[in-house]
C-alpha cells in the first residue's frame, strides 16, 4: 500500500507532519480528516525519497499552471461569486481544502479561474494558508475578501465566513444590476437621440440649404438658426467625433484612486438629485460591509478601513478613513467619529450610538442597511419613472424643432401664393 508524507494543520497555529498509508491520495486526505486535522501538503513517498521530509512540496505536475503576473489576473465577479459559494458549501460538508479546490478546478469552465484555483491548490500544498494564497491575486480577491478569509481561519469558522461573503457579494451585485437596469434605457434613448440629430444636421439638412436659398425670400429665424447650425456641423463634424472620443477616453481611463475620479465624485455630491442617490448607496454599502465584518470578529478599527475601501465615492472614502484615524489617535467611539466628519445622516449616527451602548452594533448596522437599501430602491424607481419620459420629451422637442424649422418656409410660400 502506498505511503504518503503529509503536513497538516491542527488548529489555527499548530502544524504536524508524518506518514500515512492509503490506497490513494483521496483516501489519505479522508483519513487525515478523520484524525481532525487539515492537510496542507500530501506527497507520495517514492524510492530514495522515503523518510525525506524536505520533499514536502508536491512534485512538478502537468496539472498545475501558473500565471506570469498574478496581480494582473482578472475574473468576472459572477465567477468569483460561484467559486465562493461552492467553496463554502464543500468546506461546510467537511471536505478538506485541498480536495475542495481540486473539485472546483475540475468543474470550472472559466480558463483563468481554473488556473488560479490550481495555483491556490499548489500554494496550500506547499504550506501556505488559504488567505496567503488568495492575497497574490488582488484583482480577483480584494482586501475585504482576504481579511474575511483570514478571520475565518483564525476563528475556525471559514465555511460560515465564506457563506457570508457569498451573500454579501450577491447583494452588492444585485444592487449594481438594479442601477444598471434603471440607467440602460435612458442611456439608449440619449445615444439614439443624439445620433439622430447629428446625422440629420450633418448629412441631410445641408441638402435642403440650396432649396431654401432658391426661394428668394427672407427665411424665418428658426430656419436661419437651423441652417447655421447645420453648416457649422457639416464643416466641423470631425471635431465633434474627436470630442466624443476624448470624453470616452477620459472616463475609460479613470483610475479608481485618480484625481479625475475624485473631481467627478466631488461634483456628484453637489448635484441635487444625484447627491442623495450616491450618498444613500454608499451609506447602505458601508453599513452592510461593516456589519458583516463585526459579525465575523473583525475589530471596529480594522473594519472601518476595509469598509471605507468598498465605497464608490472617493470623497466619502477619504472622510471615512479620517474617522478611523480619530478612533486610533483619540480613542473615540465609532458614532462620535462619524458625527465629527459629518458624512452620514443623523439617523445613522444615532443608530450606531444606540448599538454601541447596548452592545448590539451589528444589529444596528443591519437595520441601517435595510433602511437605506429601501431608500436606494425608491430613488431608482423615481429615476426610472421620471428620467425616461423627460428624455423622450427632450429628444422629441429637438427633432420637432428641426422639422418645424424646415417646413415653416414652405408654409410661408403657400400663404404668399394664396
Amino acid at each position: 500500500m502506498p505511503i504518503y508524507i503529509y503536513k497538516a494543520k491542527k488548529g489555527p497555529i499548530e502544524t504536524i507532519d508524518g506518514r500515512i498509508e492509503a490506497d490513494s491520495q483521496d483516501q489519505a486526505i479522508d483519513k487525515l480528516s478523520e484524525m481532525g486535522v487539515v492537510p496542507v501538503s500530501l506527497v507520495e513517498e517514492q524510492g530514495a525519497d522515503k523518510g525525506d521530509f524536505a520533499a514536502d512540496k508536491p512534485k512538478a505536475s502537468a496539472n498545475y499552471y501558473t500565471i506570469e503576473k498574478p496581480e494582473l489576473a482578472r475574473v468576472k465577479a459572477r465567477e468569483i461569486d460561484i467559486f465562493t459559494r461552492q467553496l463554502a458549501s464543500l468546506i461546510r460538508a467537511n471536505v478538506p481544502i485541498l480536495k475542495t479546490l481540486s473539485l472546483i478546478s475540475q468543474q470550472s469552465t472559466n480558463a483563468t479561474l481554473k488556473i488560479v484555483v490550481r495555483d491556490l491548490e499548489r500554494q496550500i500544498s506547499a504550506g501556505s494558508m488559504f488567505s496567503e494564497a488568495i492575497a497574490k491575486y488582488p484583482r480577483i480577491f480584494n482586501s475585504l475578501y482576504v481579511n474575511m478569509v483570514r478571520s475565518g481561519e483564525k476563528s475556525g469558522a471559514l465555511a460560515k465566513v465564506l457563506n457570508n461573503m457569498a451573500e454579501y457579494r450577491e447583494k452588492e451585485q444585485d444592487t449594481r444590476r438594479k442601477i444598471q437596469a434603471a440607467l440602460a434605457y435612458p442611456i439608449l434613448i440619449t445615444i439614439v437621440g443624439i445620433g439622430t440629430v447629428f446625422v440629420m444636421l450633418t448629412f441631410f439638412m445641408p441638402k435642403f440649404t440650396g432649396l431654401f436659398e432658391s426661394m428668394g425670400q427672407a427665411l424665418p429665424l428658426s430656419t436661419r438658426i437651423l441652417i447655421g447650425t447645420s453648416v457649422f456641423m457639416a464643416r466641423n463634424w470631425y471635431i465633434f467625433l474627436l470630442a466624443l472620443i476624448f470624453i470616452i477616453t477620459i472616463f475609460g481611463r479613470m483610475r479608481p484612486t485618480g484625481k479625475k475620479k475624485f473631481f467627478f465624485d466631488f461634483i456628484q455630491l453637489h448635484l441635487p438629485f444625484i447627491k442623495r442617490f450616491v450618498w444613500y448607496a454608499d451609506v447602505a454599502r458601508f453599513a452592510r460591509t461593516m456589519g458583516m465584518l463585526i459579525e465575523n470578529g473583525v475589530s471596529v478599527c480594522d473594519g472601518l478601513e476595509l469598509a471605507a475601501d468598498v465605497l464608490d465615492n472617493d470623497v466619502l472614502k477619504g472622510r471615512l478613513k479620517q474617522a478611523r484615524v480619530d478612533i486610533m489617535n483619540e480613542g473615540r467611539a465609532l458614532s462620535d467619529s462619524l458625527k465629527k466628519i459629518g458624512v452620514f445622516p443623523d439617523f445613522v449616527v444615532t443608530m450606531i450610538s444606540v448599538g454601541e451602548e447596548g452592545g448590539r452594533l451589528q444589529e444596528a448596522l443591519t437595520e441601517i442597511t435595510y433602511v437605506y437599501e429601501r431608500e436606494v430602491e425608491q430613488i431608482i424607481k423615481i429615476m426610472t419613472s421620471l428620467l425616461e419620459p423627460l428624455l423622450i420629451l427632450a429628444v422629441g422637442a429637438v427633432v420637432g424643432f428641426i422639422i418645424f424649422a424646415m417646413l415653416l418656409p414652405i408654409f410661408n410660400i403657400g400663404m404668399v401664393v394664396r
